[in-house]
């Protein structure tokens, strides 16, 4: 039922974006402030995005999770990745986005009412991203950023090998000194592979790992190559975990005869 599947997958997308953007425009109507904006929209995105798409999300460690200004970041294998990270949130975040997706009609209207930071490519990312950043984690927010800055590709059931990280993340955490939290989403890619329109519902796992500090002298390529050997240590634990509890529960039929 390809179009269902499709009318699944888009009501579970769009409604949550659409119910944020509107009541986030009420809420800057009433003269509410741009955290508890920011916190409301994310609340609801977190809330009706994973009922819809039939995704529960089990944390593990939420305790790592804080209302403190962090830099979050979390590895990018889904378009469900947003609402499974709204769904965490302690805390008012805004994210970084390609200046294009200002102008996207539904994304747009979204990214902007929740404060993104946009950024134009080529035109000197930190001179465009740190200034932000710094004034945002002054007013109380968290950044939150896929240093991947694309989607990967699921290589197995239940797990992606993370692409290259990317030093955003990493320079706005050191030139802010603020922790920087790690975010492991380990099978939102079997739920929602990269351009598929199939949603499979089913719960999806996330791991919250220890926050770590950049320190001003940390040269910057090794803080991102070491958080991407983390990434990966986790998520290939995962898939040990999966093939364990397969081998424990086969599929029925699987018995020798």
């Amino acid at each position: 039922m390809p179009v269902l599947r499709l009318l699944h997958l888009s009501l579970a997308l769009l409604i949550p974006a659409l119910v944020a953007i509107t009541w986030g425009s009420l809420l800057r109507l009433r003269g509410h402030s741009q955290q508890s904006i920011v916190m409301a929209m994310s609340r609801l995105v977190g809330k009706l995005g994973p009922c819809l798409a039939g995704t529960p999300i089990q944390v593990e460690h939420p305790e790592h999770l804080n209302p403190q200004p962090a830099v979050l970041i979390f590895n990018h294998q889904s378009g469900l990745d947003p609402v499974i990270v709204a769904a965490l949130l302690r805390q008012p975040v805004v994210g970084v986005a390609k200046q294009q997706l200002a102008s996207n009609p539904l994304l747009g209207p979204l990214l902007r009412l929740s404060g993104t930071l946009f950024v134009r490519r080529g035109q000197g990312w930190q001179q465009q991203l740190l200034p932000q950043a710094s004034q945002r984690i002054a007013a109380g927010f968290s950044i939150v950023i896929a240093p991947e800055g694309t989607r990967t590709t699921p290589t197995g059931a239940a797990a992606s090998v993370p692409g290259p990280f990317h030093l955003g993340a990493f320079a706005i955490a050191r030139h802010c000194q603020v922790p920087l939290i790690p975010i492991v989403i380990h099978n939102s890619g079997s739920r929602l592979p990269p351009r598929s329109t199939q949603l499979q519902p089913g719960p999806v796992y996330v791991s919250v790992l220890p926050a770590t500090y950049v320190s001003p002298q940390t040269d910057l390529q090794a803080a991102a190559t070491e958080m991407q050997h983390r990434y990966e240590t986790c998520l290939a634990q995962s898939v040990d975990h999966d093939h364990q509890r397969s081998q424990r529960n086969p599929p029925r039929g699987s018995d020798d005869k």
